[in-house]
Formats: C-alpha cells, structure tokens, sequence
C-alpha cells in the first residue's frame, strides 16, 4: 500500500512550495512520517546531508544553487528559513518533522537556528559540485533577474 500523498502549498517565493508531509500516529509505537519519489518527495535524492549542533541564534546557508534542487526538514528542533527569488521573500518557520520545504534552483536560502538541539536534513537532487553554489548576493541577483525576463 501507497502511503498517501503530502498537501502542498505555494508560497511567495517563486518555486518554493510546503509540503505537509503525512504522518501515522502511534502512542504506543511512535509516530511515523514518510515520503517518497515522484508523489511525496519533488525529486529522487542523490545526496542527503545533516546540519546539527549549530549554536542557537547562528545562520547558514547564505547561498544559492545554480541546478541543485533541496527538500529541508527540520526533524527535531526549529530553524526559520527565509527564501529570496530575488523578488520576493518569505520566512518559513521548519518546527516540527512534518513539514518539509522544497528549494528550486536560483532561490537564496539563509536558515537561522532557533534551537541549538536542532537537526535539519537536506535532500538534494544532484551530488556535491562547488561550482553549482553561488554565494555572492549581488551574482545571485543579476543571475536571478535575467532568469525572470
């Protein structure tokens, strides 16, 4: 049996959409929340990565990807996200496992810890390559609007 399919909504930011992910709930057992490609997860993963142990209050990301799409969950703890198209941007508060982000390409992301206890899980469409990262605002910018005309 297909477990079902997460509730996607669309945000402000150009590509970036929540996932509600479902979740079976067991009180005995412990609950369960699950995901899988093409139906619950935007892509099939070629790379995951773990970011824990980041004082609370401290940033990360400050980047973007030029053809690297990412699926975040914050699976224990919270970290707020915000995410810039270049346009427009929105800050997603990842508080509980059930909620997962999807990144498009050419969207800048900065993630604040709000928790030092938190763990965020990055699924990634594409293998590590430094040079798909940009971390330059202003390159981002410029590679940003010319996509938008």
């Amino acid at each position: 049996m297909n477990p079902p399919s997460p509730i996607i909504h669309e945000t402000q930011v150009r590509g970036v959409l929540l996932y509600e992910m479902p979740c079976s709930i067991d009180s005995e057992r412990g609950h369960l929340t699950v995901g899988e490609a093409p139906t619950g997860l935007p892509f099939l993963p070629q790379r995951y990565f773990l970011t824990f142990g980041v004082p609370a209050g401290q940033t990360r990301g400050h980047h973007a990807h030029r053809h690297c799409a990412q699926f975040l969950l914050c699976s224990h703890g919270e970290c707020s996200l915000l995410a810039d198209d270049g346009s427009n941007q929105e800050e997603i508060l990842l508080n509980r496992p059930t909620l997962g982000v999807f990144i498009p390409p050419l969207i800048w992301c900065t993630l604040k810890w709000q928790s030092a206890d938190s763990v965020l899980l990055v699924l990634a469409s594409f293998p590590y390559e430094e040079a798909d990262y940009i971390r330059d605002y202003a390159k981002f910018l410029s590679l940003a609007r010319s996509c938008q005309t």
